[in-house]
């Protein structure tokens, strides 16, 4: 990201805080921007700013020092929105380091105390998010003992740090003077009032760490008693000091539950009651009363007095009206309420119809927990089917169709929650699976039935609406199992017989589905027998309905997700003649869209089957059709607005065909059109093409128009490189993601050349090439700093120049650019900057200049260079085989004697004594072990142990065509001993694309020898 765009991004951040208080405006203005940034999630902005905001003199000298504070508190915010393990465990370390070392740097002071608060609060919250993982997905016993003690750890060093950073609040605060007038001093009596706030908040965090410590521990263990035993000590004394506030509430809530942990029941009582005694009803404490109640319930339920529970909690939710609340914490309440409801009603003196009130309304709350997310949600629903059964889903005959509708929705319901219970169940508690799966069996009949009653009880006031609900809830659960032809047939029904109900349009999606299984099912079960006709009439069936759903909602969803099977089955069939006919059957005005996307379809089935090499379609007439229907839709579309996301890959796919065509002025034409071009669709809010891969891809056919065009439009093209970085940073992957996109931009160009050759059209292919290397010069003479940019250029001078590789007449340009590729090469590795970046890139770095060398013919500094980076990485494949045809090159062009070193090795000594450039003998070796020690590397190595021997061959075959008489007739033996020695060995290099390449040495040895008929390797053996 360019600095002048983190001030573009400030501007705008800067609007939004104008309405802050004074205290705020005030305030550095760096540190504002840093932190409206963060507060929008501008992780990676954030970072960027802090870096060059070290360097900025416009940035203030207390901000400056302050910089790794904030960059601390970033990465911390980022890993909370982090997703992946890794990516979490990196941001977490790198978070933990920055902010401690800035503490160790600061000594002292608020910011130094904040910072390691934030690093106990990371250890922390780490800490209990993979307890709370292992809660959910125990493992095996030593990776559960593993995690417990890692947590318990971070708990710790989070205590650890706490107290220091108590120890630098205490002192902070001392600083302040003990008569502070409210009149002139109000400014700094608000500030220790809230660092005094902190520093309370801080120690009850550090006591509680004591408990969740405990939790660490197996229950009633002794290391568990003597933390919670502590714990409680400590908790006391804070609430004793902090009573009058809400933090010496939570002190005294803590204290209780460490109490409940060592079953000291009625001193945990005591706690949960001043808490709830406390909290009253304010709203600010609510939390704080729930989980009282709910902590103070298991304590009685612990202590098996079950009526207390619910004279006190069951009260409770009556009188606050809990009773109907799903709010988490008051659900927490309502399981403990249920639970103490269920075990008094098993009580041997229970009377027969207490016992039933208390089942009945215990049954009412499980259900309630049941159905709303929340810590016990799976608990309660497998409680409701262990403990009440199949009575669980009696239900009085329903004597009214209302009643039955309603009936079959309860049961219904009742199988929805056994099945999300089930999946729990099979990890947890095995046992309760059968009896799940029966109450889920047993709703499905349930609701059946009901559904069955209902339609039997229509009468002349029934509305029709609640008779379609029936019908689509009766498709629904013949979905559901799996009697597809049945929810096909109800669902097309209802779809075409009542398209006006609210409920066809779900009808029609079950109906969807069910055709679909049934098509698959079909193919599924022919295997290899499968042809285009299996599956013909279900597929028939659903191509009717959503051909019927097309015209009748096509402006939905529905219509988008039936239109897209219709131009499923055309591409899978290839029939989009057959598409094209339902298309002319709507409307004209939405006609265009519809046919824009088979166009679409037909474009990249075209290119599909070139880069599968499928020669089933006639590519070139596809091609012609495809472009006719998209050049049509493309002016139908262009003032169409809801149409932008098929207009924009109308417009990106008729781009490209035009510069694959050589029509380069028309191509810019379009990319530069300010209402339909793809650059300007770019910049709308589509679904499609404010992607930005989309503007990558259309920044990208500009850059290559603009380059081939003639004359080139080298100030567009740049300016377009420009744009392209903007858009690549926009990506999780940034600067990675423009080298790929020059990388790719390089290869088409080099591809579009060489097809350019392939048509005879030489002098156009090398004008491009010219036109190309031109913006490349431009480019390399404005200075680019951007190593990404510079790397690129070098590469693709070395692509250009390869690209011109068997041409003669272009010998003169090949040497031309390989020598730019080098110097540009050269000026990467002179700089400071690069080389002292990442070892790995600039291995990689080398690797292609040493290419370029050997390329241009300069062979002894190749082998320099790849001699270099052996030495630091001896096993680099890709450069112990680039050393070794360096010298076979280098032998073939002037020094025989290269030929033994490319075969036996060369340069410095290891330490093991061994040549640092292996040569072909040597790789031969290690391929052939890593191939036979690695199966998951096997296919790699051995390809490349058979180029190893196809090589060693060839320098056989090379030295003899530099000798004569008998020792030309030595070498080719060797040569031909070489190939029939793999043949016989290791025959099934003849089943691998390598054995074209030892037949055609064979025959150049055939030829060698006098044979104007060669045969290759059917010398040896019959040839694949």
């Amino acid at each position: 990201m360019t600095f002048r765009r983190c001030w573009v991004v400030f501007g705008v951040v800067a609007l939004g805080l104008l309405s802050r208080d004074v205290a705020s405006r005030a305030a550095d203005t760096a540190a504002v921007f840093v932190e409206a940034l963060r507060s929008r999630g501008m992780h990676d902005l954030t970072l960027d700013y802090l870096e060059r905001a070290q360097h900025d003199r416009l940035v203030g000298n207390e901000f400056r020092k302050r910089i790794p504070y904030e960059r601390g508190i970033t990465l911390k915010a980022q890993w909370r929105h982090a997703t992946s393990i890794p990516e979490r465990q990196r941001l977490a370390a790198e978070a933990r380091k920055t902010l401690e070392d800035f503490a160790t740097t600061a000594k002292e002071g608020a910011l130094a105390a904040d910072a390691q608060s934030q690093v106990a609060s990371l250890l922390i919250k780490t800490a209990t998010r993979e307890l709370a993982l292992l809660k959910q997905r125990p493992g095996t016993s030593a990776k559960n003992k593993a995690i417990r003690k890692e947590a318990r750890q971070n708990f710790q060093d989070a205590r650890d740090l706490l107290t220091k950073s108590e120890k630098l609040m205490v002192a902070e605060l001392a600083k302040f003077s003990k008569t502070l007038d409210p009149k002139t001093q109000s400014k700094e009596i608000d500030q220790r009032l809230r660092m005094r706030r902190k520093l309370a908040q801080l120690r009850v965090v550090r006591s509680r760490l004591l408990h969740q410590m405990a939790s660490t521990f197996k229950s009633g263990a002794k290391e568990a008693d003597k933390l919670n035993e502590k714990g409680a000590k400590e908790l006391v004394a804070l609430y004793d000091k902090y009573s009058g506030f809400s933090f010496g509430l939570r002190a005294r809530l803590v204290q209780g539950e460490c109490y409940l942990d060592l079953q000291e029941y009625k001193k945990a009582i005591a706690c949960f009651d001043d808490v709830i005694a406390q909290s009253g009803n304010s709203n600010s404490l609510r939390r704080l009363l729930t989980s009282a109640m709910m902590l103070e319930a298991r304590c009685y339920i612990e202590q098996k007095q079950y009526a207390a529970v619910g004279k006190k909690q069951g009260v409770w939710l009556q009188e606050r009206q809990n009773k109907v609340s799903v709010e988490p914490d008051v659900l927490a309440v309502k399981y403990q309420v249920a639970e103490a409801m269920r075990l008094h009603s098993a009580l041997p003196k229970t009377e027969e119809a207490e016992k039933r009130q208390l089942l009945l309304s215990a049954k009412d709350l499980y259900r309630q927990v049941a159905k709303n997310q929340n810590e016990f949600q799976k608990l309660a629903q497998a409680t409701l089917v262990e403990t009440f059964g199949n009575e669980a889903t009696e239900r009085p005959v329903p004597e009214t169709f209302a009643d039955a509708l309603q009936a079959a929705k309860d049961a219904i319901n009742d199988k929805v929650t056994a099945e999300r219970a089930l999946s729990a169940a099979e990890k947890n508690n095995p046992a309760a699976v059968p009896a799940l799966q029966e109450t889920a069996e047993a709703g499905l009949v349930d609701a059946m039935h009901f559904l069955q009653l209902a339609q039997q009880l229509v009468d002349e006031e029934t509305p029709r609406e609640k008779l379609n609900e029936t019908r689509w809830l009766a498709g629904w659960l013949l979905m559901q199992d799996e009697q597809y032809y049945r929810s096909a047939v109800l669902g097309s029904f209802l779809t075409r017989r009542y398209p006006a109900d609210t409920k066809a349009p779900k009808a029609a999606q079950i109906a969807m589905i069910s055709y679909q299984k049934i098509y698959q099912k079909a193919r599924a079960d022919a295997g290899d027998a499968v042809s285009p006709k299996t599956g013909h009439a279900a597929a028939d069936k659903l191509k009717n309905l959503a051909s019927f759903i097309t015209r009748r909602w096509g402006e939905t969803d529905l219509a988008e997700s039936a239109f897209g099977l219709l131009l499923g089955f055309s591409i899978q069939e290839k029939e989009f003649s057959e598409a094209l006919q339902l298309v002319d059957q709507l409307e004209a005005s939405r006609q265009p869209v519809f046919r824009a996307k088979i166009g679409n379809a037909m474009w990249e089935t075209q290119l599909r089957a070139g880069s599968q090499q499928e020669s089933t379609i006639d590519r070139v007439a596809m091609q012609r059709q495809a472009l006719q229907i998209l050049s049509e839709s493309f002016s139908a579309l262009k003032g169409d607005a809801s149409a932008r996301d098929t207009l924009a890959a109308t417009s990106l796919y008729l781009v490209q065909s035009k510069i694959n065509a050589g029509n380069y002025a028309e191509a810019i034409q379009m990319l530069e059109d300010p209402q339909a071009g793809p650059i300007a669709l770019s910049k709308t809010t589509g679904r499609v093409a404010s992607r930005p891969v989309y503007a990558i891809e259309a920044y990208k056919s500009a850059l290559r128009a603009y380059v081939s065009v003639a004359p080139p439009k080298t100030d567009k093209a740049i300016a377009t490189m420009a744009e392209l970085e903007k858009v690549a940073e926009k990506t999780s992957s940034g600067g990675g993601k423009l080298t790929r996109v020059y990388v790719n931009l390089g290869v088409q160009l080099k591809r579009q050349i060489k097809t350019l050759q392939g048509e005879g059209k030489t002098n156009e292919s090398k004008r491009v090439s010219e036109a190309f290397v031109t913006f490349l010069d431009r480019l390399s003479q404005r200075g680019i700093s951007d190593p990404i940019v510079r790397r690129w250029i070098a590469q693709t001078y070395y692509q250009l120049a390869e690209g011109l590789e068997g041409d003669s007449s272009a010998e003169k340009m090949r040497q031309t650019y390989y020598a730019k590729a080098q110097s540009s090469f050269q000026a990467l590795l002179d700089d400071p900057k690069i080389t002292s970046g990442d070892p790995n890139k600039l291995l990689a770095m080398k690797l292609q200049y040493g290419q370029t060398l050997r390329r241009s013919g300069k062979f002894k500094d190749a082998v320099q260079l790849f001699e270099s980076i052996l030495v630091e990485k001896e096993a680099m494949i890709e450069v112990q085989k680039a050393a070794a045809y360096t010298l076979q090159e280098w032998g073939n062009a002037s020094d025989a004697t290269k030929f033994d070193e490319a075969v036996r090795g060369t340069g410095p000594r290891n330490a093991k004594g061994k040549k640092v450039i292996w040569g072909w003998s040597q790789m031969g070796k290690v391929a052939g072990s890593i191939a036979r020690s690695r199966p998951e590397m096997k296919a790699r190595f051995k390809d490349l142990f058979n180029e190893c021997w196809l090589n060693i061959a060839r320098v056989r075959y090379f030295k003899a065509m530099k000798a004569k008489g008998v020792e030309k007739k030595k070498h080719l033996k060797g040569a031909r001993d070489v190939v029939k020695h793999i043949i016989d060995y290791y025959p099934d290099m003849l089943e691998t694309p390598r054995h074209k390449d030892f037949d055609n040495l064979v025959k150049d040895i055939q030829r060698a020898e006098g044979n104007a008929s060669p045969d290759g390797l059917k010398e040896f053996v019959q040839a694949p």
